[in-house]
């Protein structure tokens, strides 16, 4: 049986590098290309695939942000979000959102057919780094907590050393704003100084 796919990446030589290593796949039947969240939500809705291979990171709309638009929208379409980014706070708010498997593009294509495979299959799949650090965190109690793109930037920075007034520039928000969310952020990882944010970003693979 044939696995239906369609592919977003804001990157042409990514975007266009994939499709024709998967169109050489018997299995695999790619419906589509979309270079931004716009279009990829467009695809999944008309065509309805088995698996959207979605980059984390696109303009108009992100990967997690469409999985939750497949989720609401209760369609068969299983979501493998493709990143660059070695963060297990991040594939935490994927797999929130509903994605079935999160993998970096520094794996090998094999890994991401096995993915594709695994999750067509009912199956999920996590690059084995992201793990490794997911089991770190959950040592340290912190494995369950999701985290948002705007939470994570807000403690990567923190943790690099910046005031408020800095990262309410970097994030164009308030000091204030920058404030709560640092407060809640505390509240929520149970971290109690720089230092406790410092490690929690190094474990997390905020820093990298």
């Amino acid at each position: 049986m044939s696995i239906g796919v369609i592919l977003a990446d804001d990157h042409a030589i990514v975007r266009q590098g994939l499709a024709a290593l998967l169109q050489a796949e018997p299995d695999i039947v790619l419906l589509g290309l979309a270079a931004d969240g716009a279009a990829a939500w467009s695809m999944i809705a008309t065509h309805q695939p088995d698996i959207a291979i979605l980059d984390l990171s696109m303009p108009q709309a992100t990967g997690i942000e469409i999985t939750r638009r497949v989720e609401a929208a209760a369609l068969d379409t299983r979501c493998l979000l493709l990143t660059m980014h070695d963060d297990p706070a991040a594939a935490l708010e994927a797999q929130a959102a509903g994605a079935a498997g999160y993998i970096l593009k520094d794996n090998s294509f094999e890994d991401l057919v096995l993915a594709v495979r695994s999750i067509a299959a009912g199956g999920t799949f996590v690059t084995p780094s992201i793990r490794a650090k997911l089991r770190a965190l959950q040592r340290n109690g912190q494995g369950s907590i999701a985290l948002s793109s705007r939470e994570r930037e807000v403690i990567r920075l923190v943790a690099l050393g910046h005031s408020s007034k800095e990262i309410a520039r970097v994030l164009d928000i308030s000091p204030r704003t920058v404030d709560t969310y640092r407060n809640r952020l505390m509240h929520k990882l149970r971290l109690h100084s720089v230092a406790d944010v410092v490690r929690y970003a190094v474990q997390g693979g905020m820093l990298g």
